[in-house]
């Protein structure tokens, strides 16, 4: 891609699905201040622009808000050099910051830089197009013998089209930081503590399998049992004996749009029942724009399963399905 292209991507004014699903707000000039905002207008980042020689090189001097860790350190600064090569241009991208910023930065860069040439590249694009057909599925519980699979996954597929997530490892569903701590945590750290639960058996989860490799993930098990389900949804856990949650779904880009993630929830509705659980229940966000947003799985999806209705959440469907 031209210098220009790239350029234009980092100073957009618009939504950025390579930087976290951040939007900007202010002037990419030199002295200009940007807010970067979240979806729901929370600001997350705040930056001083140092430099902006287009298409060149951008240099902000940014604080991180979106933790209080991160809020109380220094400002970093934070700069993206694009250079012309014969066949387009290349990216660097580098950083002078404390050590908590570095360390996040050290986590994160690859997956920035990753999300940057998606978005900029259509052959980086064409890559992710879905497959017309795949082979057979099969479904396996994932076990300490299928650990190397799941990191696997996690490490090269599950968000390769939206890299902005590839620290997650689903470990959000186990999670019991808040919000804020949680934010301030590293690829490093979450596939660390999953692949501990896993090699532990504290985890009940799907891998589905084609063309002999892991191509979708889903995470399931006893309410009770996943920590963050029961947090965010604000359940009484009173109310959950013997109820089963479905709480995600990754399904690789090339593999969406073939029955994967229905064959995943039938597994998981038919263990659950093999457990002695006697309702199960799923979490579908309201007006999801994206297979990101629809991590959840689709409200067409649990309602041609049989689930129904049960009760409602700012943001998301809760339903269940009696077993």
């Amino acid at each position: 891609m031209p210098p220009q292209v790239v350029w234009e991507l980092l100073v957009a004014p618009s939504k950025r699905d390579w930087y976290y699903r951040l939007t900007p707000v202010g002037e990419f000039a030199a002295g200009g201040r940007i807010q970067w905002n979240d979806s729901t207008g929370k600001l997350m980042e705040e930056s001083e622009v140092v430099e902006a020689s287009a298409p060149q090189r951008l240099v902000l001097r940014t604080r991180f808000l979106f933790a209080p860790g991160f809020a109380a350190a220094e400002p970093h600064l934070l700069t993206w050099d694009v250079e012309p090569t014969p066949v387009g241009c290349r990216v660097r991208m580098a950083w002078q910051a404390s050590e908590l910023i570095g360390g996040l930065f050290d986590s994160e860069a690859d997956s920035i830089l990753l999300g940057l040439r998606l978005a900029a590249d259509p052959a980086a694009q064409a890559e992710l197009a879905r497959l017309p057909q795949i082979g057979e599925v099969e479904i396996h519980d994932v076990t300490p013998e299928r650990l190397a699979d799941y990191q696997d996954f996690f490490d090269h597929h599950a968000f390769r089209d939206f890299p902005a997530w590839q620290s997650c490892y689903c470990m959000e569903t186990h999670s019991t930081h808040t919000d804020e701590e949680w934010a301030g945590r590293t690829a490093g750290d979450n596939r660390r503590d999953m692949s501990e639960m896993i090699n532990r058996g504290q985890v009940t989860a799907l891998l589905a399998y084609a063309d002999g490799s892991p191509v979708g993930w889903c995470n399931y098990g006893p309410t009770t049992k996943l920590s963050n389900i029961v947090r965010r949804f604000n359940i009484d856990v009173s109310d959950n004996d013997r109820v089963g949650s479905v709480a995600c779904f990754v399904i690789a880009a090339p593999y969406r749009g073939h029955g994967v993630a229905s064959r995943l929830l039938d597994q998981a509705v038919d263990r659950l029942r093999a457990r002695g659980m006697r309702a199960v229940e799923a979490y579908p966000h309201r007006g999801a724009d994206s297979a990101q947003s629809n991590y959840r799985g689709p409200l067409s999806m649990f309602l041609r399963a049989g689930f129904e209705p049960y009760r409602e959440t700012e943001r998301n469907i809760v339903l269940r399905k009696t077993l």
